[in-house]
């Protein structure tokens, strides 16, 4: 069975916002520096930053660029800034639980960090986990520097910065905090074509990390497209210099199914780029039913419908029928699940519907779409050894139905 990979955001309660974050001016890199290509999709570099302050002095430099804030203060020997200089700098936005008298950063996409999640007190030496609007303190973490609230500004260790991926400097009675934001830009956020197939790349700056194609499966799922689009990656370009920095471009090459195909150029620890392809077939009897593994045609075989692309109307009955020919199944019932493309995913549209089998393993059911649109029909298995300590027999996508639904009368 594919393996997804799900992200999951779970909220707190009683979050409240110290400040709203300044708009400023970022020391962007251009776009037009890079030796970008017509056939890249995307770019992923990681954007320098700097702050520069002196103490006791009210301003501070971001980017070049000056900025009033809350001043730079030292308590029994040791520096302490202000916690708002990262929303300034939008690395992240400052959050507060009023029930825990706890404070946390939680940090922009570009600036990824293990650091989102821990929490901190005013004078406090120790570091916190927050569950159920309870405090539990780290133990294996190593005990910081108390922070400090001065007029009603929470000040926080600068010792305690490059947790949050920032590093410091401190020489000559000035402080710089330097760090990279890391950044995906989507060239081509879609494409459309009359082709099976489509190759596009990217470029990725050393440093960023690994990126890997994926296909989008709805609510927050994906898989490796190389599994499930028979796709393929490759670097073509290895070493591409661009001043100091240096970068290599990336091919990848996925089948298409008929309609809108969600992808991302993934990458598991920093921002990724969102791409839809949008296949074009001018004749869906050409097109088969696709199976999620080319195995699984020999645990199914289709009557009807004979293609796997459909142009029906709206309310027209779309008829599903043929056999099970695989024995290695635990229940004599099938499922068709709908799948609706909107806000640039599949997304579950209504409830799964069962079909029973008969003795000889043969099924028949079907299925209407009231409403215009892409839709996907998934053709889930009966339940099967899928292994697991938890819950070893489960359903598993054989295969899909491609459907168009246009308007009544069209």
């Amino acid at each position: 069975m594919l393996r997804m990979i799900t992200k999951l955001l779970i909220c707190v309660g009683l979050l409240a916002s110290v400040v709203l974050p300044l708009q400023v001016g970022y020391a962007q890199a251009s776009i037009s520096e890079l030796p970008i290509i017509e056939n890249d999709a995307a770019v992923f570099q990681m954007i320098p930053h700097k702050i520069s302050a002196k103490l006791n002095k009210s301003t501070i430099t971001l980017d070049s660029k000056s900025l009033k804030a809350s001043p730079l203060l030292m308590k029994n020997g040791s520096l302490y800034l202000p916690i708002k200089w990262l929303e300034l700098a939008h690395v992240g936005k400052i959050m507060k639980s009023t029930k825990t008298n706890s404070y946390w950063v939680e940090f922009s996409p570009d600036h990824p960090t293990y650091f989102s999640t821990i929490h901190f007190k005013p004078d406090s030496p120790k570091l916190y986990n927050e569950s159920n609007g309870k405090l539990t303190v780290l133990d294996d973490a190593q005990k910081i520097l108390p922070p400090f609230m001065k007029s009603n500004t929470l000040y926080v260790p600068v010792s305690m910065l490059p947790r949050m991926g920032i590093n410091y400097n401190w020489s000559q009675g000035t402080l710089q905090l330097t760090w990279n934001e890391m950044s995906a830009k989507v060239l081509h956020p879609a494409y459309t074509t009359e082709a099976g197939r489509i190759t596009f790349s990217a470029l990725v700056q050393k440093g960023y990390g690994d990126v890997y194609l994926m296909e989008r499966q709805g609510t927050g799922g994906m898989v490796n497209a190389e599994i499930s689009l028979k796709g393929t990656k490759k670097t073509i370009d290895k070493s591409i210099k661009i001043g100091n920095r240096e970068f290599s471009r990336v091919e990848f090459s996925v089948d298409l199914r008929p309609g809108p195909n969600p992808l991302q150029i993934y990458s598991s620890d920093n921002p990724s780029a969102d791409i839809i392809v949008n296949r074009i077939v001018k004749d869906p009897s050409l097109i088969p039913v696709r199976y999620t593994h080319d195995t699984y045609a020999n645990n199914i075989v289709f009557n009807k419908p004979t293609q796997g692309y459909l142009r029906v109307q709206a309310g027209e009955a779309i008829e599903i029928s043929g056999s099970v020919i695989t024995e290695y199944i635990q229940s004599q019932v099938l499922g068709f699940q709908l799948m609706k493309f909107q806000n640039g995913d599949y997304q579950i549209s209504g409830k799964k519907i069962d079909v029973q089998m008969n003795e000889n393993r043969e099924f028949s059911g079907s299925i209407a779409i009231n409403e215009p649109g892409s839709y996907l029909i998934n053709i889930l298995s009966p339940e099967m050894f899928v292994g697991g300590e938890s819950s070893p027999y489960s359903s598993e996508k054989w295969a899909e139905i491609a459907v168009e639904v246009l308007p009544k009368g069209k």
